[in-house]
């Protein structure tokens, strides 16, 4: 049996990583953690609460009441589990305000080290690689055309019962990139020691073989 390590995996929007992941978490054994869910909890809640997404200091003081705790493999916030609604149109539209800035991220990232610490996670979002835990053992880079992320967000979308436009949803998608690529925290970046996995022409069963792959590979070429 391999000895636990942390693995980290970024990627845009889209790009399947939470659900690949999560996949690859029960098939190993690891716990998955989906730092998205952090940000979008917090966005819905100050979105519930009515706090200014401009307002700094009223975000910060919000964040200081919103308690996060890891319990049997996943998020409480508030002592209540996230639901579907975080994953709305409104709260993505408000995430990117919520994720830029400096002092949230700080805090959250702080929460996320100390979870992970004694490592058998898997852990996914934008900066993971980069910020959040750069000295996980094995880090993967997952993507995709911006032609095929689209089309699984507009998927998406139609199941949720979503008006909305193909071409809207591209142009949405165009805007997300640019936001995850400019920022100035928490930046969309592919890390030297990354490896990076295009999943485009890949169904999710594909992705998570893929996956898992690579996983078994990094012990094979850290043997002592």
């Amino acid at each position: 049996m391999h000895r636990k390590i942390n693995i980290a995996i970024d990627g845009p929007a889209a790009s399947g990583k939470s659900a690949a992941a999560y996949l690859l978490a029960k098939k190993i054994n690891y716990q998955f953690m989906d730092t998205g869910i952090i940000y979008r909890s917090f966005t819905n809640y100050c979105l519930k609460n009515k706090i200014d997404f401009e307002n700094q200091d009223l975000v910060l003081s919000a964040l200081q009441l919103f308690d996060m705790k890891w319990v049997n493999g996943h998020f409480l916030f508030n002592d209540q589990p996230s639901t579907e609604e975080i994953y709305n149109k409104n709260v993505t539209s408000k995430v990117p305000l919520i994720a830029t800035l400096v002092e949230v991220r700080k805090l959250i990232v702080a929460k996320i080290q100390e979870i992970v610490q004694n490592q058998g996670f898997i852990v996914v979002g934008r900066d993971i690689s980069s910020v959040v835990l750069p000295n996980a053992q094995l880090k993967i880079f997952l993507t995709s055309s911006l032609h095929i992320r689209s089309e699984r967000r507009y998927q998406q979308y139609l199941k949720e019962g979503i008006s909305i436009t193909q071409e809207q949803v591209y142009n949405d998608m165009v805007i997300r990139d640019n936001i995850d690529k400019t920022r100035s925290t928490g930046q969309l970046v592919i890390v030297k020691d990354a490896i990076i996995l295009d999943n485009s022409d890949f169904i999710l069963a594909t992705t998570v073989a893929k996956l898992k792959i690579l996983y078994d590979n990094y012990f094979i070429s850290h043997k002592k």
